[in-house]
């Protein structure tokens, strides 16, 4: 099966946020034995995962291992994943086990239906999520860059001096530009927030940076709800000649993705007219803050075939997204606006200190299978989880410090990235970087969210 994995082109009653138990659940959801796997080793008194739209509860599993926290960011990855319903954040449960994940299934996930960091932080009300917006689904997206608008219209120097430390290009990947596939096509990136989130940014106004600086100073920075969720998305464009053979091993969705005319005299794109899309799935972040982890939970998926670890065998039966054998160039080095080409393939490989642990592996292949005992074709089997970083030590918000940089928790562990949004800085880690996140011109801290930077400074 492996070998026909082609990267050819730019390739959740209970709401998906409650992690309510349902006792019925397996029976409801048609899994057999095969599918409730009870040799997953998960930790005492801890659920596996299974294949449901039920979004785990965080007291569901005491955060006190790696493998416990590894089944933990399955579950949300299963969870989150499924086909949304006309209730905006909630899942269809009329489906079952055997709906997961079906090829050419173009509906938007839970957290697809998510609002974007652009409603949710646009001064007007976004509109509102319903059927017609379930069944006429296509997303918008116009970021070729992870950190596309926290780079615009911040000084350096003043970002240098509220984050603390001369890495600032590395916070902020200005050093990666963007990210082509093998194939000459560009990925885009899009991120979502979750209705606890989003809905307490838009009832205080913290898309208003008069608002942010207010809230900031009452509350000594802003302090997310438990519950809260942002994802990260990368996905690939598929040609539409190309969508036939592809559509089975990719999640896709429609989108409308503009024209990329040039860049402006600060290396910034110029867009023109957007055009229609397919979109594939190829990399997923989910950060979720909860009482056991108030510092987050970190949790990095990827297409199987993104690319290969360095030090490790090649497979030559896979064509890879993001890697070709016969190339000579050096890996994760990025392309320089002005002066590569859109089109010009990045040679990507994952860093060793990276790979993918031999637990997770073990871990990847019982999910997987699950999934196949399911729904033989579904198109989630071709997923894995990278790695999961959590506080091992985690400080609750009233203790943490008020200014940047926050503590960490004893956040662990340290080696984790994904290669399809960390491409250029592997060697960072997710708390190294979201523990100086502040409100643009204070050292008030914005609880380990970069979001917040999307708020224009007050002139």
């Amino acid at each position: 099966m492996r070998t026909l994995l082609f990267c050819l082109f730019l390739l959740s009653l209970v709401s998906c946020e409650s992690g309510k138990k349902d006792k019925n659940i397996n029976s409801k959801l048609g899994l057999s034995k095969e599918m409730v796997d009870d040799s997953f080793d998960c930790g005492a008194f801890c659920d596996p995962p299974s294949i449901t739209y039920q979004l785990p509860a965080d007291s569901t599993c005491a955060h006190s291992s790696q493998n416990v926290l590894n089944c933990f960011a399955w579950k949300n990855f299963l969870a989150l994943n499924w086909r949304a319903s006309d209730q905006q954040g909630r899942p269809d449960t009329t489906l079952a086990a055997s709906d997961y994940g079906t090829p050419g299934d173009y509906s938007p996930t839970v957290w697809e239906s998510f609002l974007s960091i652009d409603d949710v932080f646009a001064p007007k009300q976004p509109l509102t999520w319903n059927l017609k917006s379930r069944n006429g689904y296509v997303k918008y997206v116009n970021e070729i860059n992870k950190f596309k608008d926290i780079n615009a219209n911040i000084p350096k120097n003043n970002l240098k001096e509220l984050v603390g430390n001369g890495n600032v290009n590395e916070i902020m990947q200005a050093k990666g530009a963007w990210l082509t596939d093998q194939s000459g096509n560009i990925v885009w990136y899009e991120v979502k927030i979750n209705t606890t989130e989003s809905n307490f940014i838009r009832q205080n106004k913290l898309y208003n940076s008069e608002n942010l600086n207010a809230y900031a100073a009452k509350n000594q920075g802003v302090w997310l709800p438990m519950e809260s969720m942002e994802l990260k998305a990368a996905w690939r464009v598929i040609p539409d000649e190309q969508l036939d053979s592809l559509k089975d091993y990719y999640k896709i969705s429609k989108a409308m993705v503009p024209e990329i005319k040039g860049f402006d005299a600060n290396k910034n794109p110029i867009y023109g007219k957007y055009v229609p899309k397919y979109l594939g799935l190829v990399g997923l972040h989910i950060i979720r803050k909860t009482n056991q982890s108030p510092q987050f939970t970190w949790m990095t998926f990827e297409h199987v075939n993104n690319a290969p670890t360095d030090g490790q065998k090649i497979d030559p039966s896979v064509r890879y997204c993001f890697y070709n054998p016969k190339s000579n160039e050096v890996p994760n080095q990025s392309p320089v606006p002005g002066k590569d080409s859109l089109n010009k393939p990045v040679q990507v490989k994952r860093i060793a200190d990276n790979a993918i642990s031999a637990d997770i592996q073990k871990l990847n292949k019982q999910v997987q299978q699950m999934i196949r005992a399911g729904n033989s074709k579904s198109v989630w089997q071709y997923y894995q989880l990278v790695n999961v970083q959590w506080p091992e030590n985690p400080i609750q918000d009233k203790n943490n410090v008020k200014k940047v940089p926050l503590v960490d928790g004893g956040i662990t562990p340290k080696n984790i990235a994904n290669v399809t949004m960390e491409t250029y800085i592997q060697e960072r880690h997710c708390i190294d970087c979201h523990k100086n996140a502040p409100v643009v011109g204070t050292s008030n801290p914005t609880d380990y969210s970069f979001i917040f930077l999307k708020v224009k400074a007050m002139k």
